[in-house]
């Protein structure tokens, strides 16, 4: 319980279980794609896989983005107010809501299967029809999910909210794998049908959540149900709680579609740009399979942090907005982007540092020069897609919607109007660079507002920054030596070059960390001395 309470008291620990949740899932996603690549083993199959992810994501985020945050909002409200019957309200009314616009994405999804898959590939449309309208159901199962943690997100049951991520990421996996396998190899089936039970395995792992976290509830709720049912004030109205839920999620549900245009843009004018450019058609489809299903992969790991400490900001931040603690809001916003700095930059700089490699040593291409070519120029996009969301929520939860709405609609006609004739100028280096000045802006002008609005004070940010940079510089000297010496590389077999990068990339990081540690970063940070820390611990442990 103890553990349990910090968790909920602090920004840091909420946001860093989120995230810790979500990390092993897509650990496991990167791990799985290792031998799924191989079980496709077709780039263009990659490529459907990928690209038809984009579009359910995008349609999964128009009917259902918003939502959680809106349930985490609601009922972190009502927790401080100490009104557990509205508490429950909002339970029952979201998740009502959620299913029918769950459904109601599902079919849109189904029907315009046909229509949106000729304009994403120009061969195996059939393949691309069907994979999409399997993807389609898991739209009406996830937005359930989705409501029960936005319920415990607002309770600031982070534990759960990451026991739940991980868990059904694991159940996807493990089906995904072995039925894919049986499949291949056991049945002796077209390849194609791996492809459909891996986007099958979406809807079963929605199914193998939403019952563990009805579980979870079945075992918790009573404790709010018993609040309830002793509280003399009265309930506040459904209509009210609908009508704040709607007002809620909008700015959010906007700021999603907008925000996730990048992966319209992938799946429909990255492959204009590069055709302008004159790139052979096996050229883009490497691209388009690196960008699509490598980069969403290994770039998901830093944009990890974007999501644990959303999940975290919306209760804190309504919480201290509530109560008007200014104090608390400051501090809330330098520790959360500090911390995305601390550990973002190093991990997408890990990224850069050793695209060849793992494009080498975990998947299947055929093309390994472009390959890693694309990821590196993606590390930087990783950086944009870790940042960009935690300010974007911050945005929302300090109710300054309006003109971060105004940037957002620049940054994404920015974006939509240089992507294609940078790509047509650069190459796919274009694509990036467009992202880097769209969300370059929004993040800055976002900041600026904060800044004047909350009067928050951003030198303890500059001050870090800095620092990180100059970690980062000793880190990447240390990754060059190491490969002059013959530790990294991809010389050798996929194995033995797997553990130079592990080693190559171990002793790096910590060169970071000694180097970030010996210029106080993460006491600042984490408001913590590490060292002190270590030294405790280790006398505790001989004690």
């Amino acid at each position: 319980m103890k553990r349990s309470s910090n968790v909920k008291k602090s920004i840091i620990l909420s946001g860093l279980v989120g995230t810790g949740g979500l990390f092993i899932a897509k650990l496991i996603g990167i791990v799985y794609a290792i031998p799924f690549s191989s079980i496709l083993g077709n780039e263009a199959y990659m490529g459907i896989y990928g690209q038809a992810y984009n579009i359910y994501s995008y349609v999964l985020t128009v009917f259902t983005a918003g939502f959680p945050f809106a349930i985490a909002t609601l009922v972190a409200r009502y927790s401080v107010l100490k009104d557990a019957k509205s508490i429950l309200s909002v339970k029952k009314l979201s998740l009502a809501f959620l299913s029918i616009t769950g459904f109601s994405g599902m079919l849109l999804l189904m029907l315009l299967a046909g229509k949106i898959a000729p304009i994403m590939v120009e061969e195996n449309i059939d393949i691309m029809v069907n994979t999409l309208r399997i993807l389609a159901i898991a739209v009406f199962l996830v937005p359930v999910l989705s409501a029960f943690r936005g319920f415990y997100q607002g309770l600031k049951e982070m534990e759960e909210y990451a026991i739940s991520q991980a868990f059904e990421q694991i159940f996807r996996v493990l089906f995904l794998l072995a039925g894919s396998c049986i499949a291949v190899y056991a049945l002796g089936l077209d390849r194609k049908y791996a492809l459909y039970i891996s986007v099958l395995s979406t809807s079963i792992a929605a199914i193998a959540g939403i019952v563990q976290i009805y579980q979870f509830d079945r075992k918790h709720i009573g404790e709010i149900e018993s609040l309830a049912l002793n509280q003399k004030e009265k309930a506040v109205d459904n209509k009210k709680i609908f009508k704040d839920f709607v007002s809620i999620s909008i700015p959010y549900l906007l700021s999603s579609i907008l925000g996730y245009s990048q992966q319209i843009y992938n799946a429909i004018l990255l492959p204009i740009g590069l055709r302008l450019h004159n790139y052979e058609s096996k050229v883009i489809t490497t691209i388009i399979s690196s960008t699509t299903y490598v980069g969403v992969k290994i770039t998901a790991i830093p944009m990890i942090l974007a999501p644990g400490f959303a999940a975290a900001i919306i209760p804190h931040i309504t919480e201290a907005l509530t109560k008007k603690d200014y104090k608390l809001i400051r501090k809330n916003i330098i520790d959360c982007i500090n911390i995305i700095l601390y550990i973002g930059i190093p991990v997408c700089f890990c990224i850069f540092l050793y695209a060849k490699p793992i494009n080498y040593t975990l998947f299947y291409n055929e093309d390994l020069k472009l390959a890693s070519y694309v990821l590196a120029w993606l590390s930087l996009e990783a950086f944009l897609g870790t940042l960009a969301p935690v300010v974007t929520n911050l945005m929302m939860a300090l109710e300054l919607r309006k003109n971060y709405f105004k940037r957002l609609i620049i940054s994404t006609i920015i974006k939509g109007i240089l992507i294609v004739p940078m790509i047509y100028i650069f190459g796919f280096a274009g694509s990036v660079l467009s992202s880097v000045i769209g969300d370059g802006y929004l993040i800055l002008s976002n900041l600026q507002e904060v800044r004047k609005v909350f009067k928050v004070k951003f030198r303890k940010v500059t001050w870090v920054l800095i620092r990180v940079l100059i970690s980062i510089v000793f880190m990447g000297l240390t990754s060059f030596i190491l490969n002059k010496i013959g530790i990294g590389g991809t010389e050798s077999g996929k194995m033995i070059s797997f553990v130079w990068m592990c080693i190559n990339g171990l002793i790096s990081v910590l060169v970071f960390a000694g180097v970030s540690i010996f210029l106080n970063v993460p006491k600042v940070v984490f408001h913590m001395d590490v060292v002190k820390f270590v030294k405790t611990k280790l006398r505790r442990g001989n004690a």
